[in-house]
């Protein structure tokens, strides 16, 4: 470094910074920067910050209601239906090709999981819970003529994943971060399981709790939210909030406490000098301090002997905030999870319809976000490999191998999707774009997480059934609002 660059360098370390945040006075002190990796930061937190959070997720009422809602509206009760519309090259939907992958999808989603026991809907369910709690879903691809198309799911807990095993890369080998061996691009390219779950104390083989099982990562599904550079695991979604959660649990508890002592006034007899005794209003009398006790039937009154007064014990709080200061609480652990408050606290008190339905059009933007990264991030990543199988050794399938990159590349999976807020208003306005050709019914029905295919042969089919019947079919019921010109 030359010495006049040593000494610009000198000038601007004495320099008072430009940003007000960075500087670093007193009252700032306890502002804890943060200056390490993605990965340094996580290597040291991860299994402390993955405990606390399935502690959160089995005892808080908050944060049960926050997972419970991804699942719900997430995956919903029926998941991610496939719709396959590969055209013939003359621009015809091929109508029998996609229909046998779609039949064949159906019925090898009814059991997806190598334990035999989960639907992929259920899995789905389950893989949307762990990521919110761990902050990441491992899955490995299971093949073999043991499953159904050759193909099954299984879970591996994200404790297995050893984030203690670390290695930098040296003479051609690969780098190992928390049990991810990734390459000079950090491209996974194994992942180093324990042989052992590290807190299964009762069936774990201490031999084979220092050993690990290397596995391709082409076998891996590593689903997590990848928010820095060189972040190589995942960050469970309850860090932002954890304290705030538990501080607002030991608060409650120590308020219902107080109310419960308070409803359960106690007092005391003071004896002043030249006091009797007054053993005949005791109930009992402690036999070590000679303590005398009585109890209280309400609507009763004693009369004392000269020389005790009674005191009395109020630990009722004077605190009259306690529905606001949680309600405040919850506002702010909302929005670090990034739900509305009317959503997690079901309350609905004082919430507008105008307010409610911009909240409830904002988290349904939320969950539409989720939807399609967990199909891109975990659904699409085994789908390939099923269509690889059935095509080439399920006999129900009869689609030529070389069709894959056909079919594949026009799949989609539908989410679920929800009815209209406003029934009235928004249906009149889908009418309007539909007469405006501003949209389709193929997207209207999409929102509503329905295939627009299924809803027409469903309207054919009953028009049908109603002509056989001898019935008139019903008049629209939404009158036709004129296009604009």
């Amino acid at each position: 470094m030359s010495l006049w660059s040593r000494l610009f360098s000198r000038k601007m370390k004495k320099r008072s910074p430009s940003y007000a945040a960075a500087a670093n006075v007193a009252r700032y002190a306890d502002f804890n920067a943060s200056r390490g990796s993605a990965d340094a930061e996580l290597q040291v937190a991860l299994a402390e910050l993955r405990a606390k959070s399935r502690g959160l997720i089995r005892n808080d009422p908050y944060a049960k209601r926050y997972v419970k809602l991804l699942q719900d509206n997430v995956v919903g009760s029926t998941g991610f239906k496939l719709q396959v519309q590969a055209r013939y090259t003359n621009g015809g939907m091929d109508t029998p090709g996609n229909g046998q992958i779609e039949r064949a999808w159906k019925e090898w989603s009814r059991v997806v999981t190598t334990d035999g026991r989960m639907s992929l809907t259920a899995a789905l369910r389950m893989a949307v819970r762990v990521w919110a709690v761990d902050g990441e879903v491992i899955i490995q691809k299971a093949r073999g003529k043991a499953h159904p198309d050759q193909l099954a799911l299984h879970f591996i807990e994200a404790d297995l994943l050893d984030e203690t095993f670390n290695r930098r890369g040296y003479d051609g080998a690969n780098e190992i971060r928390m049990g991810v061996e990734i390459d000079k691009f950090e491209r996974p390219v194994a992942y180093h399981f324990l042989k052992d779950h590290p807190g299964d104390a009762m069936w774990t083989s201490s031999v084979n709790r220092t050993h690990h099982r290397r596995v391709p990562a082409s076998e891996i599904i590593h689903c997590y939210d990848k928010q820095r550079p060189g972040q190589t695991r995942g960050e469970p979604n309850m860090a932002p909030v954890m304290n705030t959660l538990k501080m607002l649990d030991g608060y409650r508890e120590a308020e219902v406490t107080n109310r419960r002592v308070a409803a359960s006034k106690m007092g005391f007899f003071q004896k002043t000098q030249g006091a009797g005794p007054v053993t005949s209003l005791a109930d009992s009398v402690d036999a070590d301090t000679g303590a005398l006790e009585m109890s209280v039937n309400p609507g009763k009154f004693s009369v004392l002997p000269e020389g005790y007064e009674p005191r009395t014990f109020d630990p009722s709080s004077s605190t009259t905030d306690y529905a606001q200061f949680e309600k405040q609480i919850i506002h702010a652990v909302a929005a670090g999870l990034g739900v509305s408050y009317q959503d997690l606290s079901t309350d609905l008190t004082g919430t507008s319809y105008s307010s409610g339905r911009q909240g409830a059009l904002s988290d349904r933007d939320f969950y539409r976000g989720l939807q399609q990264f967990f199909i891109e991030q975990i659904v699409m990543q085994f789908y390939g490999d099923w269509l690889h199988n059935v095509m080439d050794f399920n006999p129900a399938v009869k689609l030529p191998s070389f069709r894959f990159d056909k079919f594949y590349k026009a799949s989609r999976f539908q989410p679920r999707g929800w009815t209209w807020v406003d029934p009235s208003k928004d249906v009149s306005a889908a009418v309007t774009s539909l007469d405006n050709n501003m949209t389709s019914l193929t997207r209207i029905a999409a929102e509503q997480g329905r295939d627009a295919e299924e809803v027409l042969n469903e309207i054919a089919e009953e028009r049908k059934l109603i002509e056989s019947k001898g019935l008139a079919p019903p008049p629209p019921q939404v009158a036709k609002i004129p296009a604009m010109k």
